[in-house]
């Protein structure tokens, strides 16, 4: 999951980019030319990290995680801190520049976050793309920033150093929906772990930069601090993250893409400079970042690498203005069909504002939630229900008790899922799905 600036131990790094495709277990995931595997605790084993499978100078044209020097993405959205929704605005730069970590030349991206115009975040982070097509995150350098002055960056980690371990972001061919979960970065030293699931293929998202169909979602939690909820994340191909949701997560970080270009060859040598300067801060200060040698300029220009992927609006944008005013969706949470011990169903609930400008636009949806027995009138349970727009809630709905006894007795229960809700401007919106429902005693 991402956050603009993480604090304290145990806490998810977060990164918009470090949100990666969720995968399958190892062996899936790497395909051939398995290395040696490093023990990661909670998230499945995995394997396959060698700087032996990484060609000489990195290129990465992974369709699901596209980083070509010069690309830039822009994510606008808010967060909340001490309780109040703040703007958030983050912007992530594919540079010109290489650093070898732990034997791995590596890609370096500049990652900058505002919170309320001021900068909270100003991060490089590492990534590679091995000969099977996977792409690694191998590294981050974050320095935090309070009222204009930076304090540190006391969240570095680097593979190979105190016992950090890389972790996967985008498969060489995309996992399956509900596999298994997969680690996505580790580092015992400062407490960071992230693990993700694929929960959606197939899907299509609409943000201010426009509509994209294809997505892939991720869910990511960290074993580490449960109480930090689920972050989700939407990539589309050609393009990267288009949007970021939380279930769940005090900080409920929501951001769409609002902009998606090439830099020129002035802006990018702009990037690159800030971006050596702050390499060469974290070589005086950090003495992890200090283990690992200096980033570089390539001797060629960064055309050589190919034209980068501009997001293309699918002709089914509706027109400025006349878009509908609020859209409820429902989808079932990976998991969720599963009834509690104590008689109630889970299911999550998606409210998204037109175009997801929920930067200037909030909106609420409010309304209530039905269960149904599939192909009849029979309603097993209600709940009532109220989602910020851009947010997704898991709303738990208590059934009668017939079912609950039925389906503690072993039944499987086929349910239709059913919302009516009224949006900001009032409008009324509705949505179903249909899911099966089973027991699960431990839970």
């Amino acid at each position: 999951m991402s956050g603009p600036a993480s604090v304290g131990p145990a806490r998810r790094r977060r990164r918009r980019l470090a949100a990666g495709l969720a995968a399958l277990a190892a062996g899936a995931l790497l395909g051939p030319g398995a290395g040696v595997a490093r023990a990661v605790p909670f998230c499945p084993q995995w394997a396959g990290f060698s700087p032996a499978n990484f060609p000489q100078q990195p290129h990465i044209d992974n369709a699901l995680l596209p980083l070509v020097p010069g690309a830039q993405r822009i994510l606008d959205g808010r967060s909340n801190v001490n309780g109040q929704p703040l703007a958030h605005r983050v912007t992530f730069t594919v540079t010109n520049l290489t650093k070898v970590i732990d034997g791995v030349r590596t890609v370096v991206v500049h990652d900058v976050d505002y919170s309320s115009g001021q900068l909270a975040e100003s991060e490089l982070s590492f990534w590679a793309q091995d000969v099977f097509g996977t792409v690694w995150n191998i590294g981050e350098y974050p320095e935090e920033y309070a009222n204009g002055k930076m304090e540190g960056a006391p969240l570095t980690w680097l593979a190979g150093v105190d016992g950090a371990v890389p972790g996967i972001h985008a498969p060489w061919q995309t996992p399956p929906v509900g596999g298994q979960r997969y680690n996505q970065g580790w580092s015992p030293t400062i407490q960071f772990l992230d693990c993700a699931q694929t929960i959606g293929v197939g899907l299509t998202r609409c943000v201010p930069a426009g509509c994209f169909d294809g997505i892939v979602a991720t869910d990511e939690t960290s074993p580490l601090d449960p109480a930090s909820g689920h972050q989700r994340k939407y990539y589309a191909p050609g393009v990267g993250i288009v949007q970021i949701g939380a279930i769940n997560d005090p900080q409920g970080e929501t951001l769409v893409l609002t902009s998606a270009s090439q830099l020129d060859a002035d802006a990018l040598a702009a990037v690159d400079a800030v971006s050596l300067e702050q390499d060469r801060r974290g070589k005086l200060s950090n003495p992890v970042y200090q283990t690992a040698p200096p980033a570089e300029l390539p001797a060629s220009s960064p055309a050589d690498a190919g034209p980068a992927p501009v997001p293309t609006p699918m002709p089914s944008t509706p027109p400025k203005g006349r878009e509908p005013p609020v859209r409820l969706s429902l989808k079932l949470f990976p998991g969720a069909g599963t009834v509690t011990r104590s008689g109630r169903a889970v299911v999550d609930v998606l409210c998204a504002t037109p175009m997801n400008a929920i930067v200037a636009h909030p909106g609420v949806c409010r309304g209530r939630l039905d269960v149904y027995l599939r192909g009849g009138r029979t309603r097993i349970g209600t709940a009532r229900f109220a989602v910020g727009g851009g947010n997704e809630r898991m709303v738990r709905v208590p059934l009668v008790a017939r079912a609950v006894r039925a389906l503690h007795r072993g039944a499987r229960m086929p349910v239709i899922a059913r919302a009516r809700a009224t949006g900001a401007n009032g409008g009324s919106v509705a949505a179903q799905t249909s899911l099966t429902l089973v027991a699960n005693p431990s839970r």
